[in-house]
């Protein structure tokens, strides 16, 4: 018999956590039990929380960690025993522990063992709760009083429960060494009046009868305690004795059997490799006192063991030329040979990097491609964040080696081994080191042909997915990176934080139910996906149809892992064609920005701009379809705009797509072949009415026509909603900087919420996550291009405090009305008006940082000054204006703009930009001096100073008249109390 634990239990405030960290780095398999029991926090062998705490953090900073086991007494036990409540269990193993003793008997203060029939239902629960723990070793005290839990619970005992022989219950009765237990494999241990005089003893005896030829584990509480001055306390020099006592006897009893390995059911492909060697260095490399340059030596080495199983069977041909020193021929008869097979190592990153070099020691030619993957906490998806398969050379790969030492869940490996089938490997062999029994059976269910390599099998999955008892995360050890808090952990502390601030009486709260994310179902083919299109309700496009070619069949998204990020050259991506400035949409291809089609995007980010946030939380929430197609033929435009010339010019147009109102027309064969092609423009009718159109038909600057204008002042529009799609090369083109400065900016200062920006040059399309514009007509849409009829137009920068709720501190809304009044009128003499309406809040700088301008303009010295009108903004937000026009003029092309007849805009940037674009500008129309609120004048005197055009009304504005200009101070609130 030996003795793999010794439990010290009641373990309280009146000991010195550092003194019990002295015992365990004497004794490492020592086990501190705590004691609780709500109600007694603070009494004798039950500590406080803040001792509690003190003791975790000591444990954890104990070499080797201490062992600590939490034994439930009263309503905790009760908890676990009647619903299987695992929450307070889940608290204590934020703190380490990693044994939970369930004291189920009437003198620890349970109630349900008043009832032997409760007790008898309660293994449910128990079985309920090791499985909701699985990290966690359950132990249920063996005496007559628990006999109906645990006989119950040897039925179908759980793979992490332990039976604990004690008929002591804490009170002292020694133990009966003679005693009959049942014959059960479930780890057992024994427990009852053991101290320091006679635990060699007991345990001679033990060793002896009962437990002869078994790993077993004592427990004692009472014998470690002494009256010390007038108090009972946890007496160190007991534990201490009891402890040397059996350095005496012997932990281990040399003349005991060994015993008998564990044996799984295990698929037909997986060959354990069964060596004493072996088993011995597997055991080091479990060890958690083995360092991480010993742990990683003991990786290669154990690679070593398992490379040479795994390449028994390698192709060779004969070799014909060898000879000797002693100039002696070897026949190819099988002894001169080398290796046929064109192989390759797949690592998945962290961990399988460490068994690289003893891989390439036996296969020097093998090519290495990594992949990386990890799991992430409250996820059953692995995430792909690195993969550098070539694009090509699969069929050229006889065998690919996949290397990872520990195979637990097999959902990191499950997508890798599909990624290989569809590189093209012949074969597929997993090298690993440690396996669990059902990652094995996951594994051959997904992947019957993939042969598996293994050293030892565990039976157990923790709660996060993680092997037990396994090694720990073989990367962390690999790399030295334990001190490392994983997402999970800090998640796992916070809850514990939350739990041990409730007071010095620790909460008995349950446990809620992890939220899964909604997944799509994978479809079985890409047919699957062909949906039967609805026309087109219109035609817009004319004969455009050019040459479609040759369409791939779509791919289908693989669920069985998230990838991060994607990379150019490499296996998986493969975007279908984005010809920008193509002739004919046929010829250029759609905009490809799905998530249905991963592999064949051709854009970088997602449709609908950030208003893509909304659908993840529509999907998380589980509201909706992912699969759902959207049915475009009734949703066709309703009036026709283009085909123009500068559709076809790379140049003219890079920040929207000059087809992406004509999805069903322009790419119906991409539709008709499965395609998801969303559109990024979409045209309809409306009818506006504002009141000022009506105060204009009041005051008779506006006549009602029947057609443009109702006598009630509606007006009837075409209207054009516009989603940004840039392409990058143009845009950087526009700004005079290269393509990778450009995506190297928006990288950084999106906070790399785009790596493919910087990981995907192939890409050349970008939707980025801001707002849109909308396009109103007056008028007939298809007279536009036509530069002899009269075009009125004015691009608009979105103001929401001024155009929606007229706020009179800027003249937005007052020239946005005065710009509708103008296009109607031009409609009516026959022409057209446009007004483009741009969402470019506060100088696209935001509303935020628009109304801190407004609030320092308001507190400066002297007030709201025109002279510091545009120095307030450069210091709030570093720069005067981020709206940058040169992109701006490219809906005008769209629309086929050439001439415009009257500009409204005192902005001589959308000017200079309209007119740098090709476009002929004939007048400019000033807002009539009338329209400007009071408080607007600060904004228009200061812009007009520095070159905006607002007419004769306010020439002559020199630096002596501009400062001058003042506006209104705010009203103190007494709620916003003012700082001297």
């Amino acid at each position: 018999m030996s003795l793999h634990r010794v439990g010290l239990c009641g373990v309280d405030d009146s000991v010195d956590p550092s003194l019990l960290s002295a015992i365990v780095s004497r004794w490492p398999r020592v086990e501190l039990g705590v004691l609780f029991r709500p109600g007694k926090e603070g009494q004798p062998r039950f500590p406080t929380r803040r001792w509690l705490e003190q003791l975790a953090k000591t444990a954890r900073n104990t070499s080797p960690p201490a062992q600590l086991a939490g034994h439930l007494c009263g309503s905790a036990v009760d908890d676990v025993l009647q619903r299987g409540d695992v929450a307070f269990v889940q608290t204590l193993v934020g703190l380490g522990f990693r044994r939970v003793q369930l004291n189920a008997t009437a003198p620890n203060g349970c109630m349900t063992a008043e009832d032997p029939s409760l007790l008898r239902k309660a293994a449910q629960q128990v079985q309920k709760a090791c499985a909701a723990v699985p990290e966690v070793e359950f132990i249920v005290q063996a005496n007559d009083q628990t006999e109906p839990l645990w006989r119950a619970l040897l039925d179908e005992p759980p793979a992490n429960l332990s039976l604990l022989w004690d008929a002591s219950c804490g009170r002292g009765h020694t133990l009966d060494a003679s005693l009959k237990t049942v014959e059960t494999t479930i780890p057992q241990g024994f427990a009852g009046g053991l101290n320091r005089d006679n635990v060699a003893t007991v345990l001679d005896q033990l060793r002896k009868g009962t437990a002869r030829g078994r790993s077993i584990w004592i427990d004692m509480e009472s014998g470690l305690r002494s009256d010390i001055d007038g108090s009972e306390r946890f007496d160190v020099n007991r534990a201490w004795a009891v402890c040397a006592a059996l350095d005496a006897i012997g932990w281990d009893d040399p003349d005991a059997p060994s015993p008998s390995p564990v044996s799984y059911d295990l698929p037909p492909q997986t060959t354990l490799i069964k060596h004493a060697l072996a088993a011995h260095k597997v055991t080091l490399l479990r060890d958690r006192r083995t360092k991480p340059r010993d742990f990683r030596g003991l990786l290669r080495e154990l690679s070593s063991y398992v490379g040479y199983e795994a390449t028994r069977s390698l192709s060779t041909v004969p070799r014909h030329d060898c000879v000797t020193p002693r100039g002696v021929h070897v026949p190819a008869d099988g002894r001169a040979t080398r290796l046929a097979a064109r192989c390759a190592l797949v690592p998945i990153m962290r961990a399988g990097l460490g068994m690289v070099e003893s891989m390439q020691a036996l296969l020097p030619n093998a090519a290495v491609h990594q992949i990386g993957m990890f799991k992430r906490s409250g996820s059953d998806r692995p995430v792909e964040y690195y993969s550098r398969l070539p694009k090509h050379g699969g069929d050229s790969c006889d065998i690919a080696f996949i290397l990872d030492p520990v195979v637990a869940t097999a959902k990191t490996m499950t997508p890798v081994i599909a990624k290989l089938k569809a590189w093209g490997a012949h074969r597929i062999v997993a090298c690993v080191i440690l396996a669990s029994a059902e990652g094995l059976r996951a594994l051959h269910e997904a992947h019957p042909d993939v042969e598996v390599y293994a050293i030892q099998v565990d039976g157990r999955l923790a709660r996060d997915g993680g092997l037990l008892p396994g090694l720990g995360d073989a990367g962390d050890r690999l790399f030295g990176a334990t001190g490392v808090l994983s997402a999970k952990d800090i998640v796992a502390n916070e809850a514990l934080e939350k739990q041990l601030a409730l007071g010095a009486t620790y909460a008995w709260e349950e446990a809620g139910a992890r939220p899964t994310r909604p997944r799509r179902p994978r479809a079985d083919s890409a047919e699957s996906l062909t949906r039967v299109r609805s026309e087109p309700s219109t035609l817009i496009l004319g004969d455009v149809s050019g040459n479609t070619g040759e369409i791939p069949a779509p791919s289908l998204t693989d669920e069985a892992a998230t990838q991060l990020t994607t990379h150019d050259g490499s296996f998986g991506p493969d975007p279908c064609r984005m010809r920008w400035g193509a002739t004919t949409p046929s010829d250029r291809g759609p905009v490809l920005a799905t998530t249905r089609h991963t592999t064949q995007r051709n854009a970088i980010g997602a449709h609908a701009g950030g208003y893509s946030v909304y659908r993840a939380l529509a999907v998380a929430a589980g509201k909706i379809d992912r699969d759902a197609l959207p049915q475009l033929g009734l949703t066709t435009p309703a009036a026709k705009i283009g085909p123009h010339a500068a559709w076809r010019n790379s140049d003219a147009i890079v920040t929207m797509d000059p087809w992406g109102h004509a999805i069903s027309e322009g790419f119906g064969a991409w539709l008709d072949k499965g395609y998801d092609v969303r559109p990024t423009i979409a045209i309809t009718k409306a009818h506006v009415q504002l009141p000022e159109c009506l105060d204009a038909l009041r005051c008779g600057r506006l006549t009602p026509d029947g057609s443009v204008l109702t006598d009630d002042g509606t007006s009837v529009v075409t209207k054009a909603a516009i989603e940004p799609v840039w392409y990058l090369p143009g845009v950087a083109k526009r700004f005079g900087v290269s393509e990778r400065v450009l995506r190297d900016a928006l990288f950084a200062e999106t906070n790399s919420m785009y790596p493919e920006l910087i990981s995907r040059d192939d890409l050349k399309i970008f939707l980025p996550p801001i707002g849109g514009m909308t396009a109103y007509i007056w008028g007939d849409a298809s007279k536009i291009e036509d530069e002899d009829v009269e075009l009125t137009v004015r691009v608009h920068d979105e103001c929401n405090g001024s155009d929606v709720f007229g706020s009179d501190i800027c003249t937005c809304r007052p020239y946005l009305t005065h710009a509708i009044e103008e296009c109607i009128k031009t409609a009516q003499r026959g022409g057209t008006g446009v007004v483009v309406y741009f969402r470019k809040e506060g100088r696209a700088l935001g509303e935020v940082t628009k109304y801190l301008v407004y609030n320092m303009r308001k507190r400066q010295e002297g007030g709201d000054r025109a002279k510091e009108y545009f120095n307030c903004t450069q210091s709030v937000a570093g720069v005067q204006d981020t709206r940058f026009q040169a992109l701006m003029p490219d809906v005008l092309h769209w629309l086929g703009i050439t001439k415009i007849h009257n500009f409204i805009s005192m902005s001589d940037m959308k000017y200079n930009a309209i007119v740098e674009s090709g476009i002929k500008i004939v007048n400019r129309v000033e807002i009539p001096p009338e329209m400007v609120p009071k408080d607007a004048q600060v904004e228009i005197a200061a812009k007009v100073f520095h070159g905006y055009h607002a007419g004769a009304g306010y020439a002559g504005m020199d630096e002596k008249r501009l400062d001058g200009v003042v506006g209104r101070e705010y009203v103190p609130d007494p709620s916003a109390q003012r700082v001297a």
